[in-house]
Order: structure tokens, then C-alpha cells, then sequence
């Protein structure tokens, strides 16, 4: 049965990417004018250093999103690991890792980030901070 699944996604895709390739061939090629001043060369290096501030934006803005992991005390009611320590990503719902203690969160925390590059942040129970860039 599962078989059949995957012939069917199979086929969907080959479709698919089929479609894609005869609609960029249909694509007529973009009329570029340039100016009769202005060689082709002075006009792709204008071009590059725009290019460099957007990848250095871009890498300093993931580098600034993924750098801490948390270490906290799970309040909601409801789940299994009520009132365990769990250690997560700046962001995320999702937990890494549950503990019962707070220190061993703290030891798990600071070797990912010790291999990440990143740094923690440690919560009390109340979830307000008690230390940062761990």
C-alpha cells in the first residue's frame, strides 16, 4: 500500500519539475540595456558591494537568532515532565533535552553551546533570568 504512495508522489514531481522546466524555457531572456558610458565591468562592481552588505545582514541577523539556549523549568500542567528543567533554543517551542535537575540543564546547555559557538541563559523557577551569557 505505502508502495503506491510513493509511485503516486513519484510521478507528482516528475510532473512537476516537468513544468517548471518547459516554463523557464518558454521565458523569453531579459532585455538589459546598459548605458554607452558605462562599460559592463563599472556596472557589475557597483553591483557587488550592495550584494556583500545583504549576506553580512543576513549573517549577522541567524547569527544573532540561534545563539542562546535556555534553561528552564517546564510549567505547563498538563505534560508529563511537569516542573523538569528542559534546555531549548532562543525561539523555539521545541525542547532539546529534559532534566531533573537544574544543574545537569546547565552542564548539557553549556556543551552545546561550547560547540555552537553560542552562549546560555539560566532561569530561576519563577522563569524570570538569573544569569545570562553563561
Amino acid at each position: 500500500m505505502f508502495g503506491l504512495f510513493r509511485k503516486r508522489k513519484a510521478k507528482k514531481e516528475a510532473a512537476k519539475q516537468l513544468k517548471m522546466a518547459e516554463a523557464t524555457q518558454n521565458e523569453k531572456p531579459a532585455v538589459v540595456e546598459e548605458k554607452k558610458d558605462e562599460p559592463k565591468k563599472e556596472v557589475a562592481a557597483k553591483k557587488a558591494p550592495v550584494k556583500k552588505e545583504v549576506a553580512a545582514k543576513k549573517a549577522s541577523s541567524s547569527d544573532s537568532e540561534a545563539t542562546k539556549y535556555h534553561v528552564s523549568q517546564n510549567k505547563d500542567k498538563k505534560s508529563p515532565r511537569f516542573k523538569e528543567w528542559r534546555v531549548r533554543k532562543q525561539g523555539s517551542n521545541k525542547t532539546i533535552k529534559y532534566f531533573q535537575t537544574q544543574a545537569e540543564a546547565i552542564d548539557y546547555a553549556k556543551e552545546l553551546a561550547k560547540n555552537n559557538g553560542s552562549s546560555i541563559v539560566i532561569h530561576k523557577v519563577d522563569g524570570t533570568i538569573r544569569k545570562q551569557d553563561y
